[in-house]
């Protein structure tokens, strides 16, 4: 784990959970982080599940990213084919932009209400776009999980992306790098697991002594 920027907690008159925002580049960990942070007893929400809660059939977002885009990112049984719908996105820049428009605003309101809800010392959201969105000042501070490029594109390619594929989705964000630079801490995602579950401990250790 490295601390990239200062960190002070909240003024404890403001709020008594410390809100931690979770972002980094695609295929850099993530769910992993996310994953271990739930194990260590902390709540997270991933508005990567919220996007795919807010696209099954009969949401208002569904209906209004359907008919924007057209039938046929529907499968045979009416739901909408993740997979042809980023194909679309990632090759027409106009497109992806669209679509944020449709899906963020409820995204939004859905992970600030759980937020508030939130009664516990420590909270994580998990927002892939959350520097690109310029929420970074909506939190206490910013975990960001890196890796190489390399190591991203080797990722998206076991994910059945080919390299072409792989580098547009990477390209699409800001450079993990500079979102490293711009975050409190910063998890490094280029060799093990049990690696990046260390870092993640000895975070929640120096959040919760």
């Amino acid at each position: 784990m490295v601390r990239s920027q200062p960190f002070g907690l909240p003024d404890e008159n403001i709020s008594m959970t410390t809100r931690i925002g979770l972002t980094g580049g695609i295929a850099c960990g993530k769910t992993e982080v996310s994953k271990r942070l739930e194990q260590r007893g902390i709540p997270v929400l991933d508005t990567d599940q919220v996007a795919h809660e807010l696209l099954k059939p009969g949401n208002p977002v569904s209906d209004a990213v359907v008919q924007h885009f057209g039938s046929h990112i529907l499968n045979s049984q009416g739901e909408i084919e993740r997979a042809v719908l980023g194909k679309i996105i990632f090759g027409n820049e106009s497109e992806r932009l669209v679509l944020n428009r449709l899906m963020h605003p409820e995204i939004g309101k859905r992970w600030r209400q759980w937020l508030k809800d939130q009664q516990g010392p420590l909270a994580v959201v998990a927002i892939p776009l959350l520097y690109e969105a310029g929420l970074e000042n909506e939190f206490d501070g910013v975990i960001c999980v890196q890796a190489p490029e390399l190591v991203m594109i080797q990722r998206l390619q076991n994910r059945n992306f080919n390299e072409q594929e792989a580098l547009s989705r990477i390209r699409s964000q800001l450079p993990v790098g500079l979102k490293a630079e711009k975050s409190n801490w910063t998890f490094n995602n280029q060799t093990t697991l049990d690696d990046l579950h260390v870092q993640v401990d000895e975070w929640v250790n120096e959040m919760t002594p």
